[in-house]
This record gives C-alpha cells, structure tokens and sequence, in this order.
C-alpha cells in the first residue's frame, strides 16, 4: 500500500550501524596491542554506541509499526465504506482550501 523510500531516516541509521562496526572493529583490534585502559574506553564507547543504536531502531520500529497500523485501518475503512471515504475526503480538501484562500 505504501511505497518505501530512502529518508534521512534511514541515511541516519546507515551512519549509526557504520560507526558501531567501526567502533567494534577498533575494539577487537586493540585487545592484542593496547593498555587495559585504551581497551576498557574503547569498550566502553562501543557500549554507548550500540545502546544508542538499539534505541533509535527500536524507537523507529514502533512508529513504523504505528504508521501501518493506522494505514491498514484507513484501507480497511475505506474498503468497507467507500462513499464515507469520498466525503470525508472531499471535506477535508474544502477546509484546507477555504484556510489556503483566507490566508491571501
């Protein structure tokens, strides 16, 4: 019903992955070559950025899920009574044009 496009939503969790593999790989990286110091901030960043990671995806799933939802319902709705479709829909489209000429 909906078609899916790229958004800034969706760049932004492609950075946020990157940056947590990247930070994961430096993490794996200096177990062999770095003081448990280095190792235990370069941890501890890995956990801070996965943490953010995991709550923005879940974040984005609910509201994913949410608009669906809300889409599945108005198609359903729709279906079932069409005519009250075509008049809520004309309503709409005159409040919004009688607000778009008040405002000239």
């Amino acid at each position: 019903m909906f078609n899916r496009t790229t958004n800034n939503d969706d760049i932004d969790m492609n950075q946020d992955v990157t940056a947590l593999a990247d930070t994961l790989d430096d993490l794996l990286k200096s177990y062999g070559s770095k003081t448990k110091d280095e190792v235990d901030a370069a941890r501890s960043k890995a956990e801070g950025i996965l943490k953010e990671t995991r709550a923005k995806l879940h974040g984005r799933n609910r509201v994913t899920q949410a608009a669906k939802d809300a889409g599945d319902h108005v198609d359903s709705y729709v279906r079932d009574k069409p005519w009250h479709g075509v008049g809520i829909g004309t309503a709409v489209g005159i409040v919004i044009g009688a607000l778009l000429a008040s405002r000239r």
